[in-house]
């Protein structure tokens, strides 16, 4: 690995990670989704969130799994490799999400 693959390797895993680094303008994860929520809960005119934990969780590891498989061309072993996973953990959460 170069020390430019390394750098990049790095800034990718500083925004997945959370950690800042506005270099280039961009925004983490973590800061996305943190404005998300708040947007969300501002909507909510006054009442209370309920089950906003598992609203949250389901609705970001849908858009990932969904992110990934596109990602691997529909490849469930590689898009596996590529979350971590093992593929049938990974066609249980494409069944639950109805991808």
């Amino acid at each position: 690995m170069t020390a430019s693959q390394g750098a990049n390797s790095a800034r990718r895993g500083a925004h997945l990670s959370g950690q800042s680094d506005n270099t280039n303008g961009s925004r983490t994860l973590r800061e996305l989704t943190g404005e998300a929520v708040r947007d969300y809960c501002r909507t909510l005119d006054g009442h209370r969130p309920v089950g906003l934990y598992d609203m949250v969780v389901t609705e970001v590891e849908s858009a990932l799994l969904e992110s990934v498989m596109d990602h691997a061309g529909g490849n469930q072993t590689r898009a596996a490799r590529m979350l971590g996973i093992d593929r049938g953990t990974l066609r249980t959460k494409l069944r639950r999400h109805s991808l």
